[in-house]
């Protein structure tokens, strides 16, 4: 995998454009245009977006396609922000730059999400996002372990960023556990988002009894914690 060459500053592949409002996180309600981006170097149990995980995936797009395609999207009413998503945006970090540049160029801000493993292409765009929401992966979704990753994503990461965890019913409490020691060993102020998983291909949303007992074991070692599900498929919005 490192050795594909998945985009350069010319093209990225791209899976689709679209105007909706964000359903999950800290901006949740914000109008944004999402960017959703092909290939992942990870494999969630929970994805709702199963086809943007394969490499390559989508359709390779050059720069000025892209811009003409999100200034068209944005047309008619306000967008605070364009949301780089995918897949995992991050690994199409040269394309990216000359992107976010132009984005703040034409008044949108940066809202950057990511699996928070990709570390180096981090360090380039951090200067460029307004948000950053980062998940942290727990072994029992994706299969490995990514603690070591997230630990030094979020150590470089902008000040405006948010660390999001989805919670399955296989979420065990040592997870819960080291998700707070995650959090303590970078910063007690960084937000974390309690995301019950949404029903989808089999995957079982955790318990409620079970997530209200994480929500206030976290709340009572770190300053910012929110239990916020998902909300496109309650208001039914890509």
């Amino acid at each position: 995998m490192k050795n594909l060459k998945l985009s350069d500053s010319g093209s990225a592949r791209v899976v689709e454009v679209f105007s909706s409002l964000q359903g999950e996180g800290v901006r949740l309600g914000e109008r944004q245009v999402f960017v959703r981006f092909g290939g992942c170097n990870l494999h969630c149990d929970y994805c709702d977006e199963p086809e943007t995980i394969p490499i390559p995936s989508g359709k390779v797009w050059s720069a000025a396609k892209l811009q003409r395609e999100i200034l068209a999207t944005a047309r008619g009413r306000k967008h605070e922000s364009v949301s780089w998503t995918g897949g995992e945006p991050l690994l199409h970090p040269v394309f990216l730059d000359s992107m976010m540049r132009w984005a703040r160029q034409k008044g949108f801000k940066n809202y950057l999400e990511t699996n928070g493993t990709k570390i180096a292409a981090l360090k380039k765009l951090a200067s460029l996002c307004d948000t950053v929401s980062m998940d942290i992966k727990l072994p029992s979704a994706t299969g490995r372990e990514t603690w070591s990753e997230h630990l030094e994503f979020l150590r470089v990461a902008p000040e405006k960023t948010f660390a999001k965890v989805v919670l399955t019913a296989k979420t065990t409490e040592f997870e819960w556990r080291q998700v707070i020691r995650l959090m303590q060993e970078v910063s007690t102020n960084i937000p974390l988002i309690l995301q019950p998983a949404t029903a989808f291909g089999g995957v079982e949303p955790i318990e409620p009894a079970q997530c209200i007992k994480f929500l206030k074991l976290a709340s009572a070692m770190l300053k910012d914690v929110r239990l916020i599900p998902q909300w496109h498929p309650v208001w039914d919005l890509p």
